[in-house]
């Protein structure tokens, strides 16, 4: 419950929050619903600016967000709450909405031809026999668009509904920013914000299903039917690399990619320092190589100008 009621905060006040700002306010206005303790906790836990820090860092994305995972503490923000196309960000919340309806990891499913979408590289090809946790893999770690569509034929929902679970799961999460218009993110319809982006990355990893795939470097498909494997490669190309300089190491742990033309390339990871881990969100990089780099440099900026407690 606890949980739920900061996500709720810091979908509604990101809006409201300048870089390097407090989580203070928000956490106070809550003192009538949480206990003191916990209150007090989340304040006295929550990372600090160092005196010197720098005043920022220059990016390429058009909104970006990073957020310490613990407390939810906004650590740095562009444009946060600007609803932009999230493109393949949106199979977060179809990973989501699928966990609810997941008929059995080892069923095997025929991947029809009604499951191929336009757009991407297909890993799954029509008449192959996979299992519904190989499906999921690859929906997750190469960003199958044709998998996205298989997952939401074997929850039994038609795509409309589908969509429709999705979008009152957003709901329940307190996104008032946030729409879906397929399982896939290829349409530019499918909506978002960096902020309540971070609120969906922070509910997927809470998933361990979610975790372990865009967690995953590689993953291998076996084709039942073939008799053969088939190796994917996750589209975060900094996935599972340390990175830095020698007073600040940090990994990136886990990640999901998204790219439209109308979206620019996007990026929703999960980084670690040490003990410390925050969510980085960048919306709209200009290429496909500044959206790791956005996502580094607002990594190691966080880690150095920041202590934890």
């Amino acid at each position: 419950m606890f949980e739920i009621i900061i996500n709720l905060i810091l979908t509604s006040l990101f809006l409201q929050f300048q870089a390097g700002q407090q989580l203070v306010a928000p956490v106070e206005g809550l003192a009538s619903r949480l206990p003191e303790a916990q209150l007090r906790q989340l304040i006295e836990t929550a990372p600090q600016k160092k005196p010197d820090a720098s005043l920022g860092v220059e990016v390429t994305a058009e909104s970006v967000l990073v957020v310490d995972k613990k407390t939810n503490k906004i650590l740095y923000e562009k444009n946060s709450g600007q609803a932009r196309s999230i493109a393949s960000l949106t199979k977060l919340m179809t990973a989501l909405v699928f966990l609810d309806h997941n008929p059995g990891w080892d069923e095997v499913v025929t991947i029809s031809g009604d499951d191929y979408r336009e757009g991407g590289i297909s890993y799954f090809i029509a008449g192959e026999q996979v299992t519904v946790k190989d499906l999921f893999y690859g929906t997750l770690v190469a960003s199958a668009n044709e998998g996205a569509a298989a997952l939401v034929r074997v929850t039994g929902m038609n795509p409309e509904e589908f969509v429709a679970q999705m979008n009152a799961k957003a709901q329940a999460l307190g996104l008032t920013n946030t729409v879906f218009a397929d399982a896939t993110g290829l349409r530019d319809a499918n909506q978002s914000t960096a902020a309540e982006v971070a609120v969906v990355l922070r509910a997927a990893l809470g998933r361990p299903e979610i975790a372990g795939a865009i967690s995953s470097e590689s993953y291998n498909i076996d084709i039942i039917n073939k008799g053969v494997s088939r190796q994917i490669v996750n589209t975060n190309k900094i996935l599972g690399q340390q990175f830095g300089l020698d007073n600040v190491q940090y990994k990136v742990e886990a990640g999901k990619t998204g790219y439209l033309e109308a979206a620019g390339y996007c990026l929703a990871s999960q980084v670690r320092n040490g003990d410390n881990k925050v969510l980085v969100v960048v919306l709209g990089s200009k290429s496909l190589q500044d959206r790791f780099t956005d996502t580094k440099s607002l990594a190691y900026w966080v880690f150095n100008n920041y202590f934890w407690q």
